[in-house]
C-alpha cells in the first residue's frame, strides 16, 4: 500500500507531466464532489460553468458515469445530470461525450451496470475527459455521490481525481450534520494529496432545514482554516466568500505547490 507522502508525490508527478505536455497542459481541471448524495453537486458545477462562460471561456463538461435514467413516456431515456451540464456549458454535439457510460437504475454506477449485464469501462472514467482537450479552456468534472462513491468494482470518484492530478471543490448541503460529512470528505482528500480548492456549503432548501444553518459556515472555517469556504444560498446563480462577496471561480481551478493542507 502506498503511503501518504508516496501518493503526494504521485500527484505531484502526475500533474507535471500534464502541465508539460501535448494540448492537455493548456486545459484547467476542476473536479466538483459532494458530501454525500443530493446536496447540489449538478446545480454547483452547472453554476460554475456558466460563470465561467460569462468571462467568454471555453468550457467543457465531464461525468465519467451516471445512474438513475428518467424514462419518458416514448421510452426514450435521459439523464437529469447530463441535461442540466449540457446546457450549463452550451454544448450542441453527441451527449456522449459529457457522458460516455451511463445506467438506468439510481444506485451506484457499478451496481446500475451489474443490474444490466454491463461492465464500467474503467480506463475510460478518466481518459474520457482528453476528448475536450482541443475544445475547452477549462473542464468541470462532476463525480458521482460523495468523494468514496464507487465507480466501478475498484475505482471511486476519489480516485478518478487522482488520475486527473485535479484539485476538488466539496460540496456539502447546510443542515445538521454537515460538520461531521465535510471533515470526513476532506480526511479522505488529504489521505489522497487531492488538493481542496474549495468547500461550497449549498443552501439546497428554500427555508433553513434546522438551526446549524446558522453557524456551519462558522465552524467549518474554525476546523478548515487552510481551505476557502464559500457558499450559494438557495437557487442562487454565483457563489459567495465569508464576506458576502462575488466568489471568482477561476481561482477554484489553481493548483498550489502544497497539495495536501494540513492545518
Amino acid at each position: 500500500m502506498c503511503s501518504a507522502s508516496g501518493r503526494h508525490d504521485v500527484v505531484k508527478r502526475r500533474y507535471k507531466t500534464v502541465m508539460q505536455t501535448g494540448h492537455h497542459s493548456s486545459m484547467k481541471t476542476l473536479l466538483v464532489t459532494g458530501t454525500d448524495t443530493d446536496v447540489g453537486k449538478t446545480w454547483i458545477s452547472c453554476l460554475i460553468l456558466r460563470s465561467l462562460r460569462q468571462h467568454q471561456l471555453r468550457v467543457g463538461a465531464y461525468k465519467p458515469a451516471c445512474s438513475g435514467a428518467i424514462i419518458a413516456e416514448d421510452g426514450e431515456r435521459f439523464w437529469h445530470d447530463v441535461e442540466m451540464l449540457t446546457e450549463a456549458c452550451a454544448w450542441q454535439g453527441d451527449k456522449q461525450k459529457i457522458c460516455p457510460q451511463t445506467f438506468d437504475a439510481a444506485v451506484a454506477p457499478n451496481i446500475a451496470a451489474e443490474l444490466e449485464g454491463r461492465h464500467i469501462n474503467e480506463q475510460q472514467l478518466a481518459s474520457g475527459a482528453k476528448c475536450w482537450e482541443d475544445q475547452a479552456d477549462y473542464l468541470l468534472v462532476e463525480g458521482a455521490g460523495g468523494l468514496l462513491c464507487p465507480l466501478s468494482n475498484s475505482k471511486t470518484v476519489a480516485d478518478v481525481a487522482v488520475t486527473l492530478a485535479a484539485p476538488i471543490v466539496i460540496v456539502t448541503a447546510n443542515k445538521l450534520g454537515m460538520i461531521n460529512h465535510t471533515l470526513l470528505t476532506v480526511e479522505v482528500a488529504r489521505q489522497r494529496s487531492l488538493h481542496v480548492a474549495a468547500i461550497v456549503v449549498n443552501n439546497a432548501t428554500e427555508t433553513a432545514a434546522d438551526e446549524s444553518q446558522a453557524s456551519n459556515q462558522r465552524q467549518l472555517r474554525h476546523w478548515l482554516p487552510n481551505i476557502p469556504i464559500v457558499s450559494c444560498q438557495y437557487s442562487a446563480t454565483s457563489l459567495v466568500d465569508h464576506v458576502g462577496e462575488t466568489f471568482d471561480v477561476r481561482q477554484l481551478f489553481k493548483f498550489p505547490h502544497r497539495t495536501n493542507q494540513q492545518p
